[in-house]
């Protein structure tokens, strides 16, 4: 779908061109649509209405308000990530966290953001306890990423410097975390209990067991930008992202004692997974 696109300066569109062109040579099902309501169009299309649709945490996903639109539509969603339910201690956290993110790690469809995406077509995500980059290729026979303009760069290298040097820091401070790289605005490949950053993962290829849609959106979505880009676009970023982020105050986190959290999982499910 390539909505909106001669709207575009040429270097927008030839760069957003090749990115679907990437895409699909290496196996994924890409879809180019001009805004959020496009994107969230093409979506409720792919989602059966009898699917069980599966979450993962991404601010780009809840911009398009699409989780709104499956629900009253009828289908199922397991989300672990609504910024509506307050996390404010060990109870609330096994209920609407801890056990809602265990039920989405299978189900028909997983939705999700990425952190940044190559324009020879590979995703690079980070994550703190791996449920997010994991669901989107294994436990899921649909996945589907959505994607804004502003995650999108030339190669590896920068998308690396990106997510280190821009999207974690940001993303940390906003949340209440406080390791080295909030203060410096770069990552200090830092050790011990504060590090947020421990998974990272590179999508190069359709999933052997998954098929796997991204969506690519002709907007900015989600956290993420180059410095070198005018300061009124970057503060629209980092405010949208703020209006639709969904965080656990760090100070309950302290509290919580995962392993009761996974025992009194394993005697739910009769020791068994």
């Amino acid at each position: 779908m390539y909505g909106g696109i001669m709207r575009r300066t040429g270097d927008e569109r030839t760069k957003m061109l090749r990115l679907i062109r990437s895409l699909r040579q290496r196996g994924f099902e890409p879809h180019l649509v001009e805004d959020r309501s496009a994107a969230r169009g093409v979506i409720l299309k792919l989602v059966p209405q009898s699917a069980r649709v599966c979450i993962g945490d991404s601010s780009s996903v809840r911009q398009l308000r699409v989780i709104e639109a499956l629900k009253e539509r009828g289908t199922t969603v397991i989300n672990p990530f609504d910024p509506e339910i307050q996390i404010k201690d060990e109870e609330t956290f096994f209920n609407y966290l801890f056990l809602p993110s265990i039920e989405a790690s299978t189900g028909d469809v997983f939705l999700t953001g990425t952190n940044a995406i190559t324009e020879d077509g590979r995703l690079l995500n980070v994550d703190g306890a791996g449920n997010r980059v994991a669901g989107m290729f294994w436990g899921h026979p649909l996945s589907i990423v959505v994607v804004g303009k502003n995650k999108i760069v030339k190669d590896l290298n920068e998308a690396f410097e990106r997510v280190r040097n821009v999207i974690a820091p940001e993303h940390i401070r906003r949340r209440g975390g406080t390791p080295p790289c909030t203060k410096t605005g770069r990552c200090q490949d830092c050790k011990g209990s504060k590090r947020v950053c421990a998974i990272t993962t590179i999508i190069e290829h359709k999933p052997l067991l998954t098929h796997m849609h991204v969506v690519v959106v002709e907007e900015d979505l989600g956290l993420g930008w180059d410095r070198s880009w005018p300061k009124e676009r970057i503060e629209r970023i980092a405010k949208e992202h703020e209006r639709f982020m969904w965080s656990v105050p760090p100070q309950v986190m302290e509290n919580v004692d995962i392993r009761r959290c996974w025992e009194r999982l394993i005697s739910i499910l009769g020791g068994r997974f």
